[in-house]
């Protein structure tokens, strides 16, 4: 059993409502009551559950859950990991700086204009 951090979300199907999410290995589905049909990007066979039944992700990719009727689950996945929010938080910094510099180009630019045209 992996002891790590996890994210839990519960969520209510209708009959026929789908559930879109990003595949992961570690990523785990519990019915809470009701049924569902759940198939995996990339796996062969696809899987029905019922209350009580926990089903564990497989592949990397779109995994699709359909209510069968009313259904109730929970839905358990890692946390974004630090690499992730680190590359996240370096991509933003990026922008910024990016902006920055232009901003200040800009304002340099025009400052330059206006004490030549005194």
């Amino acid at each position: 059993m992996d002891w790590g951090p996890t994210l839990v979300r519960t969520v209510d199907l209708g009959y026929e409502q789908m559930l879109l999410l990003q595949s992961h290995p570690r990523t785990r589905i519990k019915v809470i009551y009701g049924g569902v049909w759940l198939t995996e990007e990339g796996q062969v066979q696809d899987v029905f559950a019922a209350s009580g039944d926990e089903v564990a992700l497989k592949s990397r990719g779109l995994a699709v859950v359909e209510g069968l009727g009313y259904a109730r689950l929970q839905v358990m996945e890692p946390p974004l990991g630090w690499r992730s929010v680190a590359a996240s938080v370096r991509r933003a910094g990026d922008a910024v700086a990016s902006f920055a510099h232009r901003f200040l180009s800009l304002s340099r630019g025009s400052g330059a204009r206006s004490h030549s045209a005194v």
